[in-house]
């Protein structure tokens, strides 16, 4: 059997019946075979050919985004393929260990949510260094990404845990809170999913529920949280791509206006914990997101700017 189908088989084995999770497809062993195969090619030529193959394999995932231009785009394809040979032992043993990791998360995320029944389809990819984890939407369907070039890269025994709980979180939420372009719709999703990954796992430190990454965003945000949070508010309804990235982009580790790259998880974090004191982890997932936004602005109306 291939890898893909040996993963298949585990994390399916892991369900109860009545709970099937989606498909599930491995395209890493797809990756191993073009990036090795493919090494004489002239670099434009590659290049081409591993966007064609790869479209169809997961139809808009490979191609320009965050303003990326197509030439841009063509450049960061062309230098992770070159500079695959130096990783590809880790990142091959990264998506081993996800087939075992993803299937306990699976079994141990139930037995808090036992309702959860993702429809997406869930992909284990390299990324080119996109992500470790999250959903996108690509071309008209939302689909479920785990990058295993960036999972080899930040994660370990420590932190694979509660960083699949966060991500299964989202997963489950999308069934009751929809997405929305609004910055306080991402501050209550990524919060609330940091927030659910430490109540399932007591004792993480902040390492475990990456806030530590791409640098430690508790100790420079904690001393101004209220400058900090009424900053916050007054970005609540904010589409602009800027203002995201702001508080949820690492950006090479560099400070984005003053603030620690991603601060804005922590602050969410901070308001889905207060919420969190005198509500169910289900409760919470199933707050519809007029009743989310009004709680947020109460909440955010207690720090005195």
């Amino acid at each position: 059997m291939t890898r893909s189908i040996l993963l298949a088989a585990a994390l399916f084995a892991a369900a109860p019946a009545a709970a099937q999770a989606p498909a599930f497809q491995s395209q890493v062993e797809a990756f191993d075979d073009f990036a090795t195969a493919s090494t004489v090619m002239p670099p434009a030529e590659r290049v081409k050919a591993f966007r064609a193959k790869f479209d169809a394999l997961l139809p808009g995932f490979y191609e320009p985004r965050f303003g990326a231009t197509e030439a841009q785009y063509d450049a960061r394809v062309q230098k992770a393929l070159e500079g695959y040979p130096a990783t590809r032992d880790k990142l091959l043993a990264a998506a081993r260990d996800f087939t075992g990791a993803y299937a306990t998360a699976n079994a141990r995320f139930r037995s808090v949510f036992p309702d959860y029944a993702p429809t997406m389809p869930i992909y284990l990819i390299h990324s080119l260094g996109e992500m470790d984890g999250g959903t996108r939407e690509l071309r008209g369907r939302t689909v479920a990404i785990f990058g295993a070039d960036m999972i080899a890269r930040i994660h370990d025994g420590g932190t694979i845990g509660p960083f699949l709980d966060h991500e299964l979180f989202h997963f489950h939420h999308a069934r009751y809170f929809p997405d929305c372009p609004a910055l306080w719709c991402s501050l209550w999703q990524e919060g609330l999913a940091v927030y659910v990954a430490a109540r399932m796992n007591p004792g993480a430190d902040d390492r475990a529920l990456l806030l530590t990454f791409p640098r430690p965003i508790r100790p420079e945000v904690e001393p101004k949280l209220a400058q900090a949070m009424c900053l916050v508010r007054t970005k609540l309804g904010s589409t602009d791509q800027q203002d995201y990235a702001t508080f949820f982009f690492g950006r090479g580790g560099k400070a984005q206006g003053g603030w620690p790259p991603r601060f804005g998880y922590y602050l969410g974090y901070v308001l889905a914990r207060q919420l969190g004191d005198t509500m169910t982890l289900d409760a919470l997932a199933r707050l519809p997101p007029e009743q989310v936004k009004a709680k947020l602005e109460a909440a955010l109306a207690a720090y005195r700017c």
